[in-house]
């Protein structure tokens, strides 16, 4: 494909400079479309079947003339300078001020925390911010309190806003659409072996069920996000040659509040369960803070990017130290 965009850094997920956006189509009827950033480095070719794959080069290059908001204003912002990190800060601030369902653009806030999971050696991380809370909603409000003539707060991120802003028209983070074929795509059971692995995907808790009693105990390797197992097979040398992704097994994406309790299936990624809690705090008057406390322990949990493909159980069960 000669796409040599995305870098290969730590290899560990945590640099971030591998991050690519992964979109599927989660329920054909309502054409319900999910978004979401990921370490390529952590994802095996075989997990993102029937998904839209984007890389920085499917939102614009120099040599095609298409530069992307997104790849412009980091540009015009000095947002660079060795350049290895940048395409997956490209597709973190991509996915956050371009693909979200919500009408509203994201908060300095928002944008900040979606850059956890990168590290840049360079800039330290102040043009990069600067550029980025160019797209936030709320920049307007820092603005007006600025130039107020009462005003105290002095900040070169917010003098590079809007100096960027005032001099250069904005454009808007246009979205790449999302291919009509794979609205269609109806999601089957897959087992594809190649010379060192087999990869199962089964579709239903009887076919899982079925697979383990075939393939039981060390014969074979439950993974969800494989950000656990992937280390283990890359750094630790610990071979698994027959892998069973459960990432389409219905009964354990189960999230729900009662009274007294939260169930949460093991197959619930924390970037849900936190868009969950977020829900059920805005619904509940007083949970005792139960909802807002689990909310910040979650910040504290790896990257957005491993986040959004890491189980719940998964983690549980590696006893995962992030």
């Amino acid at each position: 494909l000669n796409l040599t965009g995305s870098k290969l850094g730590c290899g560990a997920g945590g640099c971030g400079a591998c991050t690519v956006l992964i979109s599927r189509c989660t329920d054909r009827c309502s054409g319900k479309i999910e978004h979401y950033t990921t370490n390529a480095c952590l994802a095996p070719l075989c997990s993102v079947d029937g998904c839209h794959v984007i890389t920085v080069e499917g939102l614009g290059s120099v040599k095609k003339s298409n530069i992307h908001p997104v790849q412009s204003r980091l540009a015009g912002m000095f947002g660079t300078q060795c350049g290895f990190c940048t395409p997956g800060i490209v597709m973190s601030l991509y996915e956050t001020v371009a693909m979200d369902d919500n009408s509203e653009s994201p908060t300095m806030q928002d944008i900040e925390e979606a850059f956890d999971g990168h590290i840049c050696r360079c800039t330290g991380y102040r043009s990069i911010l600067d550029a980025a809370k160019t797209f936030a909603r709320d920049v307007d409000k820092y603005i007006a309190i600025q130039e107020s003539p009462t005003s105290k707060i002095t900040s070169t991120t917010f003098e590079k806003c809007i100096s960027y802003l005032s001099k250069n028209v904005s454009s808007p983070p246009f979205r790449i659409e999302f291919p009509q074929k794979l609205r269609e795509y109806n999601p089957q059971s897959i087992h594809i072996k190649g010379s060192m692995l087999e990869w199962y995907r089964p579709i239903s808790l009887d076919e899982l069920l079925s697979l383990r009693h075939s393939y039981p105990g060390s014969a074979s390797k439950l993974i969800f996000g494989n950000t656990a197992v992937q280390i283990e097979r890359k750094f630790k040398r610990i071979q698994h040659h027959r892998l069973i992704s459960i990432t389409h097994i219905d009964e354990l994406q189960q999230l729900k509040r009662t009274p007294n309790s939260f169930i949460i299936g093991a197959g619930i990624t924390f970037t849900h369960l936190q868009s969950k809690l977020h829900e059920w705090k805005k619904e509940v008057n007083n949970d005792g803070g139960i909802c807002e406390a689990l909310i910040d322990q979650l910040k504290h949990f790896a990257s957005t990017q491993i986040r959004n493909v890491a189980s719940f159980g998964g983690s549980i069960v590696n006893a995962s130290p992030m």
